[in-house]
């Protein structure tokens, strides 16, 4: 796929690495050339620096034949109008971003703009903690149903790669939740106490 990640800070050079790192086609746009240090020598993709929002910026990028576009800048304003932009006028396929006041996100929805809020995600999780409960939310692919999970690491598994991590059958390690930040999941990130792991599990409907 040719995916456009819109913000190179923690969660996008993580994001853009990671995608590079399974094969996809990689463009990251940073207004701060600064921050694509976060990629390291062996990232294979582009680089661009330049206004996030900015029509040829994005155009440079590629937008006109991208499959994905992420946006996950530190700003929710930037995220969303990114976003608009990458689905209303140029029919990306799939575009999400990153929302971090629970507030604004119902709002976004219903303008049919898919969003991630790290925010919402832990708020939910330490409720779970606190009440004893599991946190579930599910999503329809297709006919089948899929839960989204948060829970916490077993002590064997700390230390492991995420990669590492050996999970029942129909289930998914989809990324970790650290300091409040969303990870995808990713071979060269360890597994660390606290973290709160997002388990995929699938269940199939006849």
């Amino acid at each position: 796929m040719y995916i456009i990640v819109v913000g190179c800070g923690k969660v996008g050079s993580t994001l853009a690495k990671s995608l590079s790192d399974e094969g996809h086609d990689v463009v990251v746009i940073d207004s701060d050339a600064k921050n694509f240090e976060r990629l390291g020598p062996d990232f294979n993709g582009m680089k661009i620096q330049g206004v996030v929002i900015d029509e040829d910026v994005l155009k440079q990028a590629g937008i006109e034949r991208a499959d994905a576009l992420a946006a996950v800048t530190p700003d929710d304003s930037t995220n969303i109008m990114t976003a608009q932009i990458a689905d209303e006028i140029y029919q990306v396929p799939k575009v999400i971003a990153r929302i971090y006041d629970p507030l604004r996100e119902d709002i976004f929805h219903s303008l049919g703009l898919e969003t991630i809020c790290p925010t919402t995600l832990a708020v939910e999780y330490i409720k779970s903690i606190l009440l004893s409960r599991e946190i579930r939310h599910k999503h329809r692919f297709g006919k089948d149903d899929v839960f989204f999970k948060y829970v916490t690491p077993k002590r064997d598994d700390v230390g492991k790669g995420l990669d590492k991590i050996v999970l029942p059958e129909n289930c998914y390690l989809f990324g970790i939740i650290r300091n409040e930040h969303f990870y995808f999941k990713n071979k060269n990130i360890k597994l660390q106490e606290n973290d709160i792991m997002v388990i995929a599990e699938k269940k199939v409907n006849q």
